[in-house]
This record gives structure tokens, C-alpha cells and sequence, in this order.
């Protein structure tokens, strides 16, 4: 008895169909490449630009002793992105005061007194825009 083997990888068939199937392969991995790469909406969570946030903690600042005529808060930021902030403060109906600058960042605030209102204030850099704003009192 005499034993055939066929020989699959030989064949001219068997050439064609595995050219091709390397191709295709090879095209679809472009593909999928390609669109992952140019499309935004597929950019990875570290790429996209979040909201700014500003936040004061604790707010409102609470009374403490009264015979403490200032309270503290911390102030915390983050742009959003790596675009650099700008920290402004605002007392009552002074002028903005510049405080710090950063893409995220604390700031503590140890001045906080009885009967005003502060109006922080995040920037894009040079206060060309207003990323966000937080007030602040403190507890009578």
C-alpha cells in the first residue's frame, strides 16, 4: 500500500491564496491604523482637553475663633489641558490681584476675613480668556 501525501504548499493555488491573504491582512492592519491616527474622536483619554476646574476648600471658611480675624482656604486648578493658568484673586470690588501661575496646581489662601468676598479667577494665559471662577466667604 502506497501512502499519498499532498503537498498544500506546493500547489499554485495554495501560493495565490496565501499572497493574498497577506494582503489583506496587510491592508486591513493599514486601515485600522490609519483611522485610529486621524481620527480625534479615537485620541487616547491623556490627548484630550478636559473642563478647567477651580475649586476652594473648605468654602465657605468656617468661623473658627472668633478672635482669628482671618481663615484659610486652599485653592486648586487645573486648566484642563497643558495650557498655563493664570490665578487671579478679586476682594470685593478691588482690582484682580495676580497670584500663581500653572496648568494645574494649590495655592493656600491664609487671609480669608469676616464680611468680604473673594472672586477667584482661572485665565488662559495673559487673561485673554476666563477658564472659570470660584467665590469665596467666609461663615459669620
Amino acid at each position: 500500500m502506497q501512502e499519498t501525501r499532498a503537498n498544500l504548499s506546493a500547489g499554485p493555488i495554495n501560493r495565490a491564496l496565501s499572497g493574498r491573504c497577506i494582503t489583506a491582512v496587510l491592508a486591513f492592519s493599514t486601515c485600522l491604523v490609519l483611522s485610529t491616527c486621524h481620527n480625534p474622536r479615537e485620541q487616547t483619554a491623556e490627548n484630550r482637553a478636559t473642563e478647567p476646574v477651580l475649586s476652594a476648600s473648605p468654602n465657605p471658611v468656617p468661623t473658627g475663633d472668633l478672635d482669628q480675624p482671618l481663615g484659610s482656604t486652599r485653592i486648586t486648578w487645573n486648566t484642563g489641558s497643558q495650557m498655563i493658568g493664570d490665578l487671579y484673586v478679586k476682594v470685593n470690588r478691588s482690582t484682580e490681584v495676580f497670584l500663581a501661575r500653572g496648568p494645574v496646581g494649590t495655592f493656600d489662601v491664609k487671609w480669608i476675613q469676616f464680611d468680604s468676598l473673594y472672586e477667584f479667577r482661572l485665565y488662559a494665559k495673559k487673561r485673554s480668556r476666563l477658564l472659570a471662577k470660584v467665590q469665596v466667604t467666609r461663615d459669620d
